[in-house]
């Protein structure tokens, strides 16, 4: 079976990539099964070099045109204040979404997207794809045969990004936490010189923190530490947009999520809870869920 993708969000970067995936451009990373058909975009003129550049035929001046034409609608917007808005129309027909990371912009609109996804009973993911890179598969294996102790994952990200603040790419350092680790984070404390961020999180079975700089050149690293051994190293992105959406196939084929709710929500209620602690100076609690 060749599943159907309609594209929403043009202006992210990640159009162009998984649409050159699902449809054989990109023959190094090339997924079968996948062919991107439809996008949906604001901007005329970008949506026709996403387009172009990604082999997809139909371009829709409404999403619900796609409706009963695509199998899987990718939500891409940069802005995951958008991601609930475009994501609902297929949700309410049933179509299983994949949205990019983050989620939501918020955590009450990532726990309404859930929500719908549980009434309509239909599929729905969402992810960094850096948590299925080499280096975070090695330390979470690691951490689940070892007793974990400290865990430190570094990236960028900017809270006054015009896409969301601190959500749009601090998500990637907390998704690639929470991916090792599991759910279980507690409690948040965070600090800032600058922009430039710490936060110290209380696992329920560990400690760790998470550094955040808009400065910092593009780069994930990770650090840990378990009774018996250490761990450091890059985060190799290569091939993450294929291991990305073979997760996604796993997720179609076999009909079933391929992360749990709580997986999904946590990166979102930690990223809110380090913005909010930096500009209150206090402990943020996350929520359970």
């Amino acid at each position: 079976m060749v599943y159907r993708i309609g594209i929403v969000g043009s202006d992210n970067s990640h159009a162009i990539t998984f649409s050159q995936i699902a449809n054989g451009i990109d023959m190094e990373n090339y997924v079968p099964g996948f062919k991107a058909t439809h996008l949906f975009g604001f901007d005329e003129k970008r949506n026709r070099e996403v387009a172009e550049k990604g082999g997809i035929e139909n371009i829709v001046s409404d999403v619900n045109e796609m409706i009963g034409k695509i199998d899987i609608a990718f939500v891409v917007f940069r802005h995951g204040g958008l991601h609930l808005e475009y994501a609902k129309p297929f949700i309410e027909n049933r179509i299983p979404v994949f949205v990019d990371k983050p989620l939501a912009a918020t955590v009450a609109d990532a726990k309404r997207i859930i929500e719908l996804v549980k009434e309509k009973q239909t599929l729905l993911t969402s992810f960094s794809t850096l948590r299925f890179t080499d280096a975070v598969q090695e330390l979470k294996k690691m951490f689940g045969s070892e007793e974990p102790v400290f865990l430190s994952v570094l990236g960028p990200g900017d809270l006054e990004s015009e896409y969301g603040g601190l959500i749009f790419y601090g998500v990637h350092s907390a998704e690639i936490f929470n991916e090792i680790a599991g759910t279980g984070v507690r409690e948040v404390y965070a600090a800032a010189k600058s922009k430039n961020i710490v936060a110290t999180l209380i696992h329920e079975k560990l400690i760790g923190t998470i550094k955040i700089a808009p400065e910092m050149p593009y780069v994930f690293s990770l650090e840990g530490l378990t009774k018996k051994n250490h761990f450091s190293a890059k985060v190799d992105s290569k091939d993450c947009y294929k291991k990305g959406m073979i997760k996604i196939k796993e997720m179609l084929d076999n009909k079933r999520w391929i992360l749990s709710e709580e997986d999904m929500l946590e990166p979102v209620a930690i990223v809110k809870a380090i913005e909010e602690s930096v500009r209150e100076s206090v402990k943020k609690p996350v929520l359970k869920f």
